[in-house]
């Protein structure tokens, strides 16, 4: 049995999120933070700039998979609630086990 093309694209999609390193991480770092954190917390946790930070979060924004909020003058991020999110924090707890 064929899967539908929309299934296989948001598989693919969802994949192809993951392959970056720096989302993965972020990825991990918000699962372990479940209340969130501040774009700042996170370049200073992984090592990298606000300016990168910014920029991955966003792609993961635009897929739906994190929100951001406000906190005072922070911008700060948390992981969705979704079907797609469950999924890839199984997926990710399968190489982080």
């Amino acid at each position: 049995m064929q899967e539908p093309i929309d299934t296989i694209l948001d598989t693919t999609s969802a994949f192809k999120l993951l392959s970056d390193p720096t989302r993965y991480q972020i990825l991990c770092l918000l699962i372990k933070h479940k209340r969130g954190r501040c774009v700042y917390e996170i370049a200073e946790d992984l090592h990298i700039s606000h300016s990168a930070a910014s920029h991955q979060l966003s792609k993961l924004e635009a897929r739906d998979i994190v929100c951001r909020y406000r906190e005072g003058q922070a911008m700060c991020y948390q992981m969705k609630n979704t079907p797609l999110t469950k999924n890839l924090k199984r997926v990710i707890s399968i190489f982080e086990s």
